[in-house]
Parts: C-alpha cells; sequence; structure tokens
C-alpha cells in the first residue's frame, strides 16, 4: 500500500534504509543490500509479509503500529483457512472463545470476558461490529462469513472509540467494497458429505462510464442434513440451512464525498441441537422425544457518508437501522420425560424474540500534524425488543409458565481520542467517552400451574460511565512498537426479563466495568519476513453481572455478585519462510478468579472465571506453490483449547474437557488465479469435543461438529 507522507511527519529521525524502505513501499521494489553509501533496490521476490490495513482506531492504519492488542486477518487469510462463521475464526485466535448452548444463545468471550444471558434487553461484553455498524444481539450476529475484506478481533475493553462501549473486546467485520473499475464476478460451489450444498458468489459492476458509481450483489445459500438425530422421534438435529444476500450502492458525489449504502437479509432454520445423555455410547444421538426447531431472519441497511473536510479531515456519518427474528424449541433436559428418575421433569423451553435497532454515529477524523492527531464523535442508539419465553413439562403437566418480555434500550455517547507525538520515537495517546443508558421494562409473566401472576410495567433505570483510555508507545524504527496502556470498558446494567419473581424483575442489575492494565510488543524481523507481536495483561473486573438460581424466590436472578481478576498473556508469531510458504503459532494464557462473589449462603470466591481456558494455541501453515501451469495450494492449521469450566459455581458437572481440532485443505489454482479446485476437511482427527454441558435433571452434553469433508470449486470471471 502507498506510503503517506503525512504519517512520517512527526518529530523524530530514520536511518537512510528504514526511510527508504517507507518511500518505495508499494512500488513493488526492495531493499537488495546496503553496502556503505549504496543501496541497491530489485523488485520484491514476495517473501515478506503483507502489510495489514486496519481501522482500529477510526483511521486507515497498519495493524503493526496501532498500539492494541489484535488478531487480524486479510480477505486472502480467510478463504486460504475456510473461514466460514465465528468459530473458524476462533480457531485461529489466541484468547477467543466461541461456543454455545444453543443456536439462539451462542457464547463469545475474549479473554474470559463473557455473559450468557438470553433474556431481551441483556448488554453483551463482546461487541460485533460489521462494516462500523454494531450488532446488539449475539443471536444476531453469528452468520455467514463470505466476501468480506477482514475481520479483526480487537482485545480488552473498547470504551473510546467503538459504537457501543464493551469490556472485554470486539470482533470488526468488514464486507469488501464494490468496485468502480470494471466487472467483477465471483463463484463458488461446494459438495461435502451430510448432503452439504452451497452456493456462494457476487457481482460487482460500475453503474456509469464516469468510474463514480457502482453496486454490487452477494449471496450465500448453504444446506446440509444433521450429524446428530433423535432416537425417539427419528428427526434429524443440527442440520444447517441458510440463504444470505447482501446489496450495496457506492457513489462517488463530489471528489471530496462519497455514500454508501448497504442493505442484507439471511435467513436460516434447522432442527435443533443433540443434546445427549452422557450414558449414550453416541454423542451423536439424543432421546429427547420431542420436535425441536430452530428458526431466524436477519435484516438490516446503513446508509454511510464519508467527506474530506476542506482543510483537512475526514467527517464520517453512519445511520442504520437492522432487525432480528428468532425462535427455537428445545429440550433443556437431555432426556425424555418416560426415562427420567422419579420427581424429575423434562423441561421444555420456547423462546421468541424480536429485536429493532437504530443507531447514528457521527465522527471526525482530523489530519495528520507534525504534532499528532485526533477523532472525536457521537453515538445514539435505540433498541426496541421484545421476547416471549414459554417453560412447560414434556409429560404429566407439572410445569407451564410464560413471560411476555418487552423491553427499550436508549443510549447516548460522546467520544474523544488523540494521539500527541514526542520527542525520542514516543507517541502518547489519550481517549475519553461518556456513556448514558436508560433503559424501560415490561413483563407479564403467568403461570398456568402454581398461579402467582404479575404484570410489572414500565419499569426503568439509567446508568452512565466515563471511560478513559492512556497509551504509552515508543517506535525507535518502522519495524519495533513497545507499548504500555490503561484502558477501560462499561457494560450497561439492564432488568432480568426471564425472571419468574416479580421483586427478581423489578430490581435491576448494575452495569460491569474492567479496566485492563496492558504492555506489549509488535515486531517484524529478516526484512519483514518474521513477525513477533506479545502482550501482558492485568484486568480488574468490578461489579461482575452473574446468573444465579435464588432459593428463596426459587428464580434465576442476574446481580453484581463479584469481583475478578484476569492476568495473562498472548503471543502471535508469523514466519514467511520462503515465497510459496507462510507459518504461523499463536499462544494465550489466561488465569481468571473471582476475587469476591459471595451472595447470600453461596460464596464462590476463588473458583475460576468461567468460560476461561487456561491454555489456547494455534499452529498454521499454507502454501502456494508454482508447477509450472498453475499452482498447488493449501492450509493446514490445528487449534488447542485447554479444559475449562462454563459455570461460576466450578462443578466438576460443567467442566470441558481439553480438545485439539485439525483442519485442512488443499487443491490447484490455475495460472491466471480464476481457476481452483480445494478439496478440504474439517475435524480432520473426527475429534469428539462438548460445546457445552447440561445438568438439568441429568447429566448430558452437546458436542461440536464431527469430520465433514469435500469440494470447492472457484471461478473468477
Amino acid at each position: 500500500m502507498p506510503v503517506n507522507p503525512l504519517d512520517f511527519q512527526k518529530s523524530r529521525t530514520f536511518d537512510a534504509k528504514d526511510a527508504l524502505r517507507q518511500l518505495i513501499e508499494g512500488t513493488g521494489l526492495e531493499i537488495a543490500s546496503v553496502d556503505g553509501a549504496t543501496i541497491v533496490l530489485q523488485r520484491q521476490t514476495n517473501v515478506s509479509l503483507t502489510t495489514v490495513i486496519v481501522t482500529a482506531q477510526k483511521r486507515s492504519q497498519a495493524a503493526q503500529s496501532v498500539p492494541i492488542d489484535m488478531t487480524t486477518f486479510s480477505a486472502k487469510e480467510l478463504d486460504t483457512y475456510r473461514v466460514q462463521n465465528l468459530q473458524d475464526v476462533a480457531h485461529l485466535t489466541p484468547g477467543l472463545l466461541v461456543s454455545a448452548f444453543s443456536e439462539s444463545d451462542p457464547t463469545i468471550a475474549i479473554r474470559g470476558v463473557s455473559n450468557t444471558f438470553e433474556a431481551i434487553g441483556v448488554s453483551k461484553p463482546v461487541g460485533i461490529v460489521v462494516d462500523d455498524v454494531f450488532i446488539p444481539r449475539n443471536s444476531a450476529a453469528n452468520f455467514a462469513l463470505f466476501d468480506l475484506d477482514s475481520i479483526d478481533v480487537l482485545k480488552g475493553p473498547q470504551g473510546t472509540l467503538f459504537g457501543r462501549n464493551v469490556t472485554g473486546g470486539a470482533i470488526v467485520i468488514n464486507t469488501r467494497p464494490a468496485s468502480y473499475d470494471g466487472l467483477e464476478l465471483e463463484g463458488q460451489e461446494t459438495l461435502g458429505n451430510l448432503s452439504d450444498r452451497q452456493l456462494q458468489g457476487f457481482v460487482s459492476a460500475p453503474l456509469n462510464d464516469q468510474g463514480n458509481a457502482a453496486f454490487k450483489l452477494t449471496a450465500d445459500v448453504h444446506s446440509r442434513d444433521g450429524y446428530g438425530h433423535d432416537l425417539l422421534t427419528g428427526s434429524q438435529e443440527d442440520d444447517l440451512h441458510s440463504q444470505n444476500f447482501r446489496g450495496q450502492f457506492r457513489f462517488k458525489l463530489s471528489s471530496d464525498l462519497e455514500a454508501i449504502f448497504n442493505t442484507d437479509y439471511s435467513q436460516d432454520w434447522n432442527h435443533g441441537r443433540t443434546l445427549s445423555l452422557d450414558t449414550l455410547d453416541n454423542v451423536r444421538e439424543s432421546e429427547l422425544g420431542i420436535p425441536q426447531s430452530y428458526a431466524r431472519i436477519i435484516s438490516g441497511s446503513s446508509f454511510k457518508i464519508d467527506w474530506k473536510v476542506p482543510g483537512g479531515g475526514d467527517l464520517t456519518s453512519i445511520t442504520a437501522y437492522r432487525r432480528s427474528e428468532s425462535s427455537e424449541l428445545d429440550s433443556e433436559v437431555g432426556e425424555n420425560y418416560l426415562y427420567l428418575p422419579p420427581h424429575t421433569t423434562q423441561y421444555v423451553e420456547r423462546g421468541a424474540d424480536q429485536v429493532g435497532t437504530f443507531s447514528q454515529e457521527v465522527r471526525y477524523a482530523s489530519q495528520k500534524w507534525a504534532q499528532g492527531d485526533f477523532v472525536a464523535g457521537v453515538y445514539y442508539l435505540n433498541e426496541d425488543g421484545a421476547r416471549q419465553y414459554a417453560e412447560f413439562s414434556n409429560g404429566p403437566l407439572t410445569d407451564s409458565t410464560l413471560n411476555l418480555e418487552h423491553v427499550s434500550t436508549t443510549s447516548y455517547a460522546v467520544f474523544g481520542d488523540g494521539t500527541l507525538h514526542l520527542p525520542s520515537s514516543f507517541d502518547l495517546t489519550g481517549g475519553v467517552r461518556y456513556t448514558y443508558d436508560a433503559k424501560a421494562a415490561s413483563l407479564n409473566y403467568s403461570d398456568f400451574v402454581y398461579g402467582g401472576d404479575f404484570n410489572a410495567n414500565n419499569v426503568k433505570a439509567n446508568w452512565s460511565s466515563t471511560t478513559p483510555r492512556i497509551v504509552l508507545s515508543w517506535a525507535p524504527r518502522r519495524d519495533f512498537m513497545a507499548y504500555g496502556s490503561v484502558t477501560e470498558g462499561f457494560t450497561p446494567g439492564g432488568f432480568n426479563a426471564d425472571a419468574s419473581a416479580q421483586s427478581t424483575f423489578t430490581t435491576p442489575f448494575k452495569p460491569e466495568t474492567v479496566t485492563n492494565y496492558e504492555a506489549g510488543i509488535k515486531t517484524q524481523w529478516l526484512d519483514n519476513r518474521l513477525r513477533f507481536n506479545a502482550s501482558l495483561f492485568d484486568m480488574k473486573y468490578k461489579d461482575k453481572q452473574e446468573l444465579l438460581f435464588n432459593s428463596s424466590t426459587y428464580s434465576t436472578t442476574i446481580l453484581n455478585a463479584s469481583k475478578a481478576t484476569i492476568t495473562g498473556a498472548e503471543l502471535e508469531l508469523t514466519y514467511k519462510a520462503t515465497n510459496w510458504l507462510k507459518t504461523g503459532l499463536t499462544y494465550s494464557h489466561l488465569d481468571g478468579r473471582y476475587d469476591e462473589f459471595v451472595s447470600g449462603s453461596t460464596n464462590y470466591t476463588g473458583n475460576p472465571l468461567a468460560n476461561s481456558p487456561p491454555n489456547q494455541f494455534t499452529a498454521a501453515a499454507n502454501i502456494n506453490v508454482p508447477i509450472g501451469w498453475g499452482y498447488l495450494v493449501g492450509a493446514i492449521n490445528y487449534a488447542w483449547v485447554d479444559s475449562y469450566n462454563t459455570g461460576a459455581a466450578n462443578s466438576p458437572q460443567l467442566q470441558i474437557p481439553s480438545y485439539g481440532l485439525l483442519n485442512l485443505n488443499l487443491g490447484i489454482e490455475s495460472q491466471d488465479h480464476r481457476l481452483r479446485l480445494m478439496a478440504w476437511i474439517k475435524n480432520a482427527s473426527n475429534t469428539d469435543y462438548i460445546l457445552t454441558r447440561s445438568t438439568q435433571g441429568v447429566l448430558s452434553q452437546h458436542d461440536g461438529e464431527p469430520r465433514t469433508f469435500g469440494l470447492t470449486l472457484s471461478e473468477k470471471f
């Protein structure tokens, strides 16, 4: 990518070799040798790592120059490793865990920061951002990933720059924009076991000869038989059916003004998950005896305007509306009532959510001066959510309840973040964000067996927080940076609208905050063939939000019961061994503990933090070998996750065993890169690994995908 000279107008000096490297970046040349005062240039041999451009600080920057711990994936890397969903991203990212109890309740944890709340109106500590638009519900965030420009996983609190304040981190997804330059047409067809069928493709084309208007259409249609089934009903489970469509119109209204309109629609459904009894020999079999189902529709539109302000800087406006509708019926207990022990009930739950979200962000990114730069803006969000949640017994009627929930959320924020260039190659970055959140909730609760109905309307609460960020970084040369930072994030409070007691519902839980102390380095060696990044962090939870059963009201409640500390380290090593071989290693270590968690007779102080594997590592390699008439292409990656617990009680029955997953693909590509045929295998060793356990009534578990394999043909026209 060509270098903007303004990026280097700082009060610092460079040696001749480093300055020349900056000047020739993006020209196809590289430094071949240095002999005294003579520097010899040659055409690049491609034995160097690609510069990844990110927008983590709301302006385009090389990832290695951003003092934030992040894992980045370019469009090529996403394609190389066949990344199709957030679980695939987690298998390549240190410190990221993506799991699920059910389709509508995914667990996304960064550095052990997560929650598993299903109730409408609660907020998540990990933000999902697509094309600058925040996705408020996790159930609306785990979608098919195709035709992307990049994915950036930001670790730790993001309290000063992103649209929604979060405590754990953010997954930033950027789709590929329409091209003004000419027609682009690409398609992929996949055939695999379990009757796997997938069609993906896009078309992008200019709308006029002036090169100032273009459109793009993207489609992804996927179906696959289930890898589990119910022995009692004969129905398949863990099947997949999805349709995803995106459209974009891109306009240059003038040389300084561009507008992009995005719209999308997706629909997916299946027959529920395989919740298998621990005593069954085959984890792909269940004995639930009910017609499980899941269905979801997601749609949204956004309008983005970028204006290069006369005199310098960029003003950006993002207006967006998103809507999601989902319904799910599943057994909470891993066995049919006919085979349960006496006095044990098979509870079945049915949830149906409807959420609409409007958001508006306006921000200004200054030009880059010799002294520094800044970003400032305002953010508004309004979310309106309704949920019907029913729980009833399968078999003899012993329980039947219904929650009719409604929560309205309004959030305002103002933020600023700037960098000051100091002498001796130091930068000082400071930021602050003020967030105000207000929620109004209503719950109509009915118990059709035992009574205790209540109706609580328009229960209100509001919270505000000022979250700062300060970073000191030192970059004595272009390929080395060290930084230290203190950042704070905020997850709003709320109401537990899934409650079965009025006092539980009307008592709001408070926000949680996380303060992160971090030190790290970002380095490149061997003429940009070796990249080594590392970070150490210590994260302090205050008022951590937890889900706990209240024995006095017999209701599950969300409360602020704990303080917690998470310490850890993350390493990333990437090496371009030759022009056809690239390898990588990542590692993360977490030590998360509840410093204080006491509620009534419950005392979980000292227990490990839930969803915090002590160790995770990945090893990956990809090849692109010339073979005369084309290329031999392929990739392999192995991901290891240590054993961890999914609950604050640290119950042995909720312990997830450690596991390792191996994925690989191999194929051929034409010399002009227009045609490619790939054979792929996911979970090549057919490892049984548990996504979640259940202790309701009996011990049961839901396992991840078994070995799957297939062929993918890609064409570019």
